[in-house]
């Protein structure tokens, strides 16, 4: 009898999408599930709060929003985030404390584990940061420097 419960539940668990099961675990997200219209780039430059000026816009071919920054050689910690903090709409590092670098790709998760990201600008000025899906469940990230 145990045997047959077994079975049972084996085949039952096998016909579960592995995506579906994914997507349930706590901080995980799907990157296609993002409402780029509805976020907001969230930090210390702004006090972390979700304000107009710090809304994603739409652009060709990617989500961005200009900010002014001072460059003094410390990091700008920030997240990509709603107006509520909502876990599975919070993306960030995958790490802690990890650096975004002018020019380059930083690929970033979401959920309730994304951690915060470093930006330490090189000089002061204003700089595009550009959100756009990737692959699998990540957001690719580009900050340029806006001329």
């Amino acid at each position: 009898m145990k045997k047959a419960l077994v079975v049972f539940a084996v085949a039952l668990l096998s016909g579960c999408s592995s995506n579906s099961i994914v997507n349930s675990l706590p901080g995980t997200n799907m990157s296609s599930d993002i409402s780029f219209d509805e976020m907001y780039l969230r930090g210390v430059f702004n006090w972390w709060e979700a304000t107009p000026a710090y809304q994603l816009k739409e652009g060709r071919a990617d989500w961005y929003v200009d900010v002014e920054l001072i460059a003094d050689g410390q990091p700008y910690d920030f997240k990509l985030a709603d107006k509520v903090w909502t876990a599975s709409q919070t993306c960030g590092g995958k790490y802690k404390g990890q650096p975004a670098i002018t020019n380059k790709t930083t690929y970033l998760v979401c959920g309730s584990d994304a951690e915060n990201i470093q930006f330490v600008p090189s000089s002061t000025g204003t700089y595009r940061f550009s959100f756009a899906r990737a692959s699998g469940d990540e957001i690719r990230l580009e900050i340029t420097p806006v001329s």
